[in-house]
C-alpha cells in the first residue's frame, strides 16, 4: 500500500517525526479520496503516531456515521504558516517588534534571524529542530564568542515563543536547548584620568559635552540621542527619561534622573546659547537626531586615539557612572533606580527614595571625574 503513498517533502525532513508517524501518514495518503482510517482498527502505538500527527497539523480527526475517523487535512491556513520560512518570519516579525522595541532592539532580531538562515538554510521555521539549532549556537560560537552564541540564542527563543503563539509552529524547539554560558567579564569602564584623557582627545565641543552628560547621568545611548529641551525640568533641575511618538524606553516606562551641578550648568548654557531650532539638546548639524553608528564610531575612534583600552565603548559611560556611584557607597537601590532597571525586587522593601533625594548621591560624580565647567567645554 506505501508503494503508492505520496508523502512531502516536508513531511520526510520534519525530524519530529518518526519513521513509524511516517508510515502511518503514508497509509493515510494512500487511502482513496475521503475515507480515511477507524481509529477503533487501531492500536495503542498507531493511535499514539496519529495524535501526533494531529498535533503538528498533518491529520485531522473527524466523527462520522461510521464512527471516528482519520484523514489527511486539508492544505490549511495554518498548514501553509508552518511552510513560512526563517526570512519570511523575519520580515513578521520585524513588522511586530517596530511597535514594541527599540531601533537597536529590532536590528539585533533582525541579524539573529539573517545569521540563522545563513547557518541552517532558509528552511521552514516549523523543520527547525534542536539538532539544527544546537549546530547554529556551535558555528557562531566558534566565528564569534560565547557572548554572541548567547546573545542570538536569547534573541530568537523570544522571537520563537512569539511563533508558537502566532500559530508558525507547535512548540518553540530553544526550550529543549541550553542557553549558552559565558564567562563572567568585569564591563570596561572609564577612571577619572582616563575619562579626563578621553576628553582630552575630543576637539568638537558638542560631542565633548554630550560624551559628559553620558557619564554624568548613566544614559544610555538611545535615551541620550532622543533627549529633548522639553524632557527637561530646569526648575527641579531633573531630566526626565519618557516615551515619545518616535522614541520608548528599554523598559516602557519613564524615569527621573537628577543632574549633578556641573551638568544642570553644562545643560543651561547650552539652553543660553542654542544654536539652532532643533528640539534635540544634541542634534546633529542638520537639527535632527544623532546617528547611533557615526556616534559609536566617533567615540571609538576618540579612545583609540588617545591610547586608551580598546574594550571601551559608548556604553562604557553607562558603566563608569554605576561603578563610581558604587565605590562611593551610593546604595545599590539608588543605583538601580538611577538606571532604569526594572529588578532588585529584593531591596524595594529597604529603601524609600524619590528624584528630590537623589542629588546628594549623583553630586558626588562631579568630584569624582574631576569635570567641570572649563573641562566640559573647552
Amino acid at each position: 500500500m506505501l508503494d503508492c503513498a505520496i508523502i512531502p517533502l516536508s513531511v520526510l525532513n520534519d525530524r519530529r517525526l518518526s519513521r513509524g508517524d511516517i508510515r502511518e501518514y503514508g497509509l493515510l495518503s494512500a487511502q482513496p479520496s475521503g475515507e480515511g482510517i477507524s481509529l477503533r482498527d487501531m492500536d495503542r502505538s498507531e493511535r499514539r503516531r496519529i495524535h501526533r500527527l494531529v498535533r503538528l497539523g498533518y491529520v485531522g480527526i473527524e466523527r462520522d456515521s461510521n464512527g471516528t475517523r482519520c484523514r489527511l487535512t486539508e492544505k490549511t491556513e495554518i498548514q501553509q504558516m508552518r511552510q513560512t520560512t526563517v526570512s519570511d518570519f523575519a520580515e513578521v516579525y520585524r513588522a511586530y517588534a517596530q511597535g514594541v522595541h527599540t531601533p537597536k532592539t529590532v536590528e539585533t532580531y533582525q541579524t539573529a534571524f539573517r545569521e540563522l538562515a545563513r547557518v541552517i538554510g532558509n528552511v521552514p521555521l516549523d523543520s527547525i529542530g534542536v539538532r539544527e539549532l544546537e549546530n547554529f549556537l556551535a558555528v557562531k560560537r566558534n566565528e564569534a564568542s560565547d557572548f554572541t552564541a548567547r546573545k542570538y540564542y536569547i534573541s530568537l527563543a523570544s522571537a520563537f515563543e512569539k511563533a508558537v503563539e502566532w500559530n508558525y509552529i507547535s512548540e518553540n524547539p530553544f526550550r529543549k536547548v541550553r542557553k549558552p554560558k559565558v564567562p563572567e567579564r568585569i564591563p570596561a569602564y572609564f577612571t577619572a584620568s582616563e575619562f579626563q584623557l578621553f576628553l582630552s582627545g575630543i576637539i568638537d565641543k558638542d560631542f565633548r559635552e554630550f560624551c559628559t552628560t553620558g557619564i554624568l547621568t548613566g544614559l544610555r545611548l538611545w535615551e541620550l540621542i532622543n533627549l529633548r529641551w522639553k524632557d527637561i525640568d530646569f526648575a527641579r533641575k531633573w531630566i526626565i527619561i519618557q516615551n515619545h511618538d518616535d522614541f520608548m524606553t528599554k523598559s516602557k516606562r519613564s524615569r527621573v534622573v537628577p543632574m549633578t551641578r556641573i551638568l544642570f550648568r553644562l545643560i543651561s548654557e547650552r539652553r543660553e546659547n542654542i544654536r539652532s531650532e532643533s528640539e534635540y539638546i544634541f542634534p546633529n548639524k542638520h537639527g535632527k537626531r544623532m546617528n547611533v553608528g557615526l556616534v559609536e564610531r566617533k567615540f571609538k575612534e576618540t579612545v583609540r586615539a588617545v591610547g586608551l583600552n580598546d574594550r571601551l565603548h559608548f556604553h562604557s559611560l553607562r558603566h563608569s557612572f554605576s561603578s563610581a556611584l558604587v565605590s562611593y557607597g551610593v546604595p545599590l537601590y539608588t543605583v538601580s533606580k538611577l538606571l532604569g532597571h526594572s529588578q532588585l525586587r529584593t531591596t524595594e522593601g529597604y529603601a524609600h527614595l524619590f528624584p528630590g533625594e537623589l542629588h546628594s548621591e549623583v553630586n558626588k560624580l562631579d568630584k569624582g571625574f574631576g569635570v567641570s565647567s572649563n573641562s566640559a567645554q573647552r
